[in-house]
């Protein structure tokens, strides 16, 4: 298959801030072709000998980068308050600047509000029409500095329990639509899809060519392969009625507590076997698994 394939940093471990260097050879010695990590802080620091190590490290091995995250509530670039606003704004920019300095060319996630969105009251019709033009103005702004820079700006599609704004693929094109520059792409997570699409290999359809990453879990976050819900020929299929070319990651989390657990709602080890070695093994079937659908 001409797509590579990755994996989230965040698969074997229970913190956000590790040593990239090290998962980096995790995934290479597993057999990925890519591996997909949330900026380090020195990447947003600009820290050019840290990132030069990384980026040369990477390609040694022959793999490639991809940048995911979820913005902080600090630096939600939806709120109403325009000093937030300005501050995921200029971070952003920061990153995508670093991101070209990798040589990397998408930038993905939650990139139009914050992550996981803390629900502290009840959100209305006009709180969500109010949130969704905050963030169309500000990603207008800040998609233009990933146009200098040839870097994708892959907003993802996430679900009602997580976050708002964007929930369906019918709103990532309409997000998309109304911050027009061709920079602005779609990710598309069959988790998240899983609970918001009536049919995911036909949201893949209408997504189109807007579709520039995607990532692949079962429906309760469970290595791909290894469940009998999501109908994987189906997506996979999909992916070939729009040419896809871009690249399928691994976004799989099997174990409760830390950061990672806590942020992605893992309240339950999803696993009989969370050491390193277990869940490398069974992530070398799910890659073999993936190979073999998406081929």
């Amino acid at each position: 298959m001409g797509n590579k394939i990755g994996v989230h940093y965040a698969f074997i471990g229970q913190e956000w801030d590790v040593d990239m260097s090290e998962r980096l050879k995790w995934a290479h010695e597993v057999g990925f072709d890519n591996l997909e990590v949330t900026p380090p802080a020195y990447m947003v620091e600009l820290n050019k000998d840290k990132m030069t190590n990384l980026r040369k490290q990477a390609e040694d091995l022959g793999m490639d980068l991809t940048f995911c995250i979820g913005f902080p509530k600090s630096k939600d670039m939806s709120s109403p308050d325009a000093k937030i606003r300005r501050e995921g704004i200029e971070w952003s920019k920061k990153m995508i600047e670093a991101i070209h300095f990798m040589g990397g060319k998408v930038l993905s996630g939650i990139l139009y509000s914050s992550w996981p969105y803390l629900y502290d009251h009840m959100i209305t019709p006009s709180d969500k029409q109010e949130a969704w033009e905050y963030g169309v103005q500000s990603v207008k702004e800040v998609v233009k500095v990933a146009q200098d820079n040839d870097i994708l700006y892959a907003v993802e599609m996430v679900n009602r329990f997580e976050q708002f704004i964007v929930n369906s693929v019918d709103e990532g094109i309409q997000f998309a639509r109304d911050v027009d520059s061709p920079n602005i792409k779609l990710l598309l997570d069959v988790f998240h899809a899983n609970i918001e699409e009536d049919n995911i290999a036909d949201s893949i359809r209408k997504a189109g060519p807007l579709l520039a990453h995607m990532h692949l879990s079962e429906n309760n976050r469970k290595l791909p392969g290894t469940g009998n819900h999501i109908p994987w020929k189906e997506v996979a299929q999909a992916t070939k009625d729009i040419n896809f070319k871009g690249r399928y990651v691994i976004e799989s989390f099997l174990a409760q507590g830390g950061p990672v657990g806590n942020d992605l709602r893992i309240w339950r080890d999803l696993s009989d076997d969370l050491s390193l070695e277990g869940r490398t093994k069974s992530i070398k079937e799910s890659l073999n698994f993936v190979r073999k659908t998406f081929k």
